[in-house]
């Protein structure tokens, strides 16, 4: 009986120890200017859904739409007359910086511009 407490016990423990530090992910978590691993030029996530690639002369090499859906970031983008739809696993979220996970199995990190 007290083997069956305890065991009770360490499951609640390490249930409660789960949840503690982390964040809930929402598209707010992606709103804003980002550097991204893979280049050098700010990508711009904007709340209304839009995303563009902007150097600092306000030049935009790329843009499209974006949204978030539990667990990925689905992106939308037109290329020489054609649309297309990439679709990237989030690994992680924080206000500062995300993660996600390329069709090739790569790690790309996004951190937070100011």
């Amino acid at each position: 009986m007290k083997l069956g407490l305890v065991f009770i016990a360490l499951i609640a423990l390490i249930l409660a120890f789960c949840g503690v530090g982390r964040e809930h992910i929402t598209e707010k978590n992606f709103i804003g200017k980002w550097k991204s691993s893979r280049a050098e030029t700010p990508i711009y996530l904007y709340e209304n859904g839009e995303w563009e690639i902007k150097k600092a002369d306000g030049v935009i090499l790329q843009y499209g739409v974006w949204q978030y859906k539990p667990s990925k970031i689905i992106w939308s983008y037109k290329v020489d007359g054609a649309t297309g739809h990439d679709v990237n696993a989030v690994l992680s979220a924080t206000s500062r910086e995300f993660q996600l996970r390329e069709r090739n199995g790569m790690t790309t990190t996004f951190k937070r511009i100011e």
